[in-house]
Order: structure tokens, then sequence, then C-alpha cells
């Protein structure tokens, strides 16, 4: 359905209604359809949601659909050889059933006259109203135990947070912890949900929301002159990556071979990129390196794409600096425009869409790239899917803090 959404151009924007955002800059966002009971419902150890912010819920019910699709029967890898790597963000601390307790508390502080109210009263409050079962659920490392305890997975449990590159990075290093004989296989992707009152509050503060109210389904609009900010969404994608040796003794149906992953930090500033896109050069060069691969055999990149006023030239500038003029001829496809931004799920969930651009042969469009920005001058695929021969695709993450990850997929031939 994902991939259907994606080539079909649909954008996941509605309005909020789960809270009174009427006063808000930005009213809009891409959350899931499912409420918690309904992602509770779905989980296989349903006792284990109680223990699980959303984010964990969706992360857990992907993971497992990845794993069931793997197919492992009776080849599961030894318990010490299988691995979990997670991209993960705040998790439970800024979940939707935390922000009436905010809510809640300064009514309560306004009842109170200033000279009765203690400090100690105060944090009573909190200990009385506050769910007893927080203060697991909001370590970014619960998803990655959650999926070890699961899964009986005893090998490697990393958690990666580091912001719009944490789900690259994790799978990056997951392949690396494969690739130096580490692991058999890992369980791999990220997951995150700023969709409630804090997330909003957060990223409106940052400016870097779209505020294109009266017209939310082309509010983000990558590489356009009119762009704004991006798209709030949430989600989980999860993949099981193993070594080629384990994947053909067990008979295995791999969908693509993760071939090359670059990181490297901008070390710069926490918000902004660079002029000079250093990190985000070298993240690509590094990549490339990685897969064996020259910059004019890449047929494809799914751009990290944001939609916001500095990220897009920049990496459209980064591209150009890493491809020279091969730059020209390769297809971009930002898929932001239509899912949003995930944050620290934004990576994996990309790698998918990259991963289904390998198997169907045809390239996600960007939507609502009415009207180029002159510095965004590349190949955008803007007029709907486009069929194509793509035989590798390079997946861009770059997030705050100066992080960035990018991954390559190759065809299976």
């Amino acid at each position: 359905l994902y991939w259907q959404h994606l080539i079909a151009g649909q954008s996941a924007a509605k309005p909020i209604t789960s809270f009174d955002a009427s006063l808000m800059p930005t009213r809009f966002w891409a959350n899931a359809p499912e409420s918690d009971t309904e992602l509770q419902a779905l989980l296989e150890n349903r006792r284990s949601g109680k223990l699980l912010s959303r984010c964990g819920k969706m992360a857990m019910i992907a993971a497992a659909e990845a794993y069931e699709q793997a197919n492992f029967g009776g080849h599961r890898p030894e318990a010490h050889r299988l691995g979990v790597s997670v991209g993960a963000g705040g998790i439970g601390l800024s979940d939707a059933d935390t922000a009436p307790i905010s809510y809640h508390t300064s009514a309560w502080l306004k009842e109170k006259p200033d000279a009765s109210l203690s400090e100690g009263e105060f944090w009573q409050y909190l200990l009385e109203n506050m769910h007893p079962l927080n203060p697991v659920r909001s370590t970014p490392n619960a998803i990655a135990a959650h999926l070890a305890i699961h899964y009986q997975a005893m090998g490697s449990s990393l958690t990666y947070t580091t912001a719009c590159t944490s789900s690259a990075q994790a799978i990056g290093e997951a392949m690396l912890k494969i690739r130096f004989g580490l692991q058999d296989v890992m369980i791999t992707g990220g997951a995150d949900s700023n969709t409630n009152p804090s997330g909003l509050l957060s990223f409106s503060l940052l400016g870097t929301l779209s505020k294109n109210n009266d017209n939310l389904t082309k509010a983000s609009r990558p590489f356009d002159r009119d762009r704004d900010g991006f798209l709030l969404s949430e989600g989980a994608t999860f993949l099981i990556l193993e070594s080629e040796s384990f994947c053909r003794a067990r008979g295995g149906m791999p969908l693509a071979e993760l071939a090359g992953y670059g990181t490297a930090a901008d070390a710069y500033r926490v918000t902004d990129e660079p002029e000079d896109a250093r990190g985000a050069i070298m993240a690509m060069k590094l990549a490339l390196e990685d897969a064996h691969m020259q910059p004019e055999e890449l047929d494809h990149i799914n751009a990290h794409g944001t939609s916001t006023r500095m990220n897009d030239p920049i990496e459209t500038f980064a591209i150009r600096q890493v491809f020279g003029s091969a730059a020209d001829r390769i297809p971009v496809s930002a898929n932001k425009s239509m899912i949003g931004h995930l944050v620290a799920g934004a990576g994996a969930i990309e790698l998918a869409a990259a991963v289904m651009t390998l198997g169907d042969q045809r390239l996600p469009p960007t939507i609502n790239l009415e009207h180029p920005d002159p510095a965004c001058d590349l190949d955008y695929v803007k007029e709907g899917a486009r069929p194509s021969v793509v035989r590798s695709v390079l997946s861009n993450s770059f997030g705050f803090g100066g992080q960035n990850a990018c991954l390559i997929v190759k065809k299976i031939t």
C-alpha cells in the first residue's frame, strides 16, 4: 500500500483533530490512522504494549511484518548471531498520552494561589498523575530492548539517536556488523512519532514546518521555489539484513543488496548546514566508495528533500559536487513530498522506497514541484512515476547536529 500511494503521488497530509491546534501556526500533519488501542491489537505480544510508546508499538508491528516476510522457517540464526539496530527519537516523553498531563497540570496551577504553591506540591502532583511506566517507555533504547526480547536476539542491541539520520545510520551500522562477521542477521530500521502536541510545538519553535494550512496536501514541496517547510509525520519501517552466505545457505530470497554506507559530520552548527555541504558530500562519496561504484554508475537518488529553504539547495549543490557532469542525468525523487518527515524514522522508510524502486523499475514522483527553484536544478521526477532501468539507488539522510548518512542499494541480478 505504501508503494502504491508513492507511485500514485498521494499526499498523506491531514488536518489535526486529536487536540485543539486552532491557534498553532501549523494545523496539519501526516499521522498514522490507527489509534493506540488499534495498534495494541496488532501486536504479537499484547502484554508488551503497556511498556511501549506509540512509535514503539508501530516499530514492533513493522518488525514483525519484516521478520515474517524473511521467512526463516527452520533456518533461524543462532541467538548470539542475531542482532538488533534501531534508529529512535525521543520516544515516550512526548507521546500523545502525556500531553493531557501538561494541560491538566497547567489548569491545576491556575487554581493554586501563588502564595500557597510549593515546589514540593508541584512534583507530588506529577508523581501522582503521570503514568507509572513512563520511565521505561521513554528511554530511546526501549524499541531495541523489546525487539531483542521478542525475537530472542542475543547479539548486538544498538540504538542510534541522531535526529533525522537515526534510522539510516542504524541500518548502515547493522550492515557493518554483518560485514565484519560479527552477526549473521540484523533486525534493523527506525520509528518515530512526533504527531502530538509536544512534537508540533518543538518543530514550530524551530520554524521548520510548513504553514500552508489552506492547501495542506500541497504544503510539502521539495525543491520548489515556494516551499516553506516540511510536513510532520510518524511511522515505522524495519528490514532484515543477512549476510550473503547465511541467506544462500538457507535458500532465502533477498529483495536487494545493501552495497554502500557512508556517514560524516558537518562539525558546523546544530540546526544549520554549511554552505559548502562538506558533510553531505563526504557521506555520499564514502557510500559510493563503499559500494565500489563510480559516480556515473548510479541510476537514481532518493533525496533527503525536506522542503525547507535551507536543505534543498544545499543538497542539490552537494549532489552536483559529488556526481559532476553525471548529476544532470541522474533522476532525483523526494518521498517527503508525500509522506512527510518521519524524523528518526525517515531514513528507513525512504530506504524501503529505494528497494521497491529496484523491484518495480519505476521512480516515485516528487509532488508539488510546480515552480522550480533556480538553485535546485537537477532532474527531479515531478511529472508522475517514471519507468526507468534502475540497478542502483542512493538514499540520503541529513539531520540536526550535522549528522549525514547515505545508503546505496543495488538490484540483485
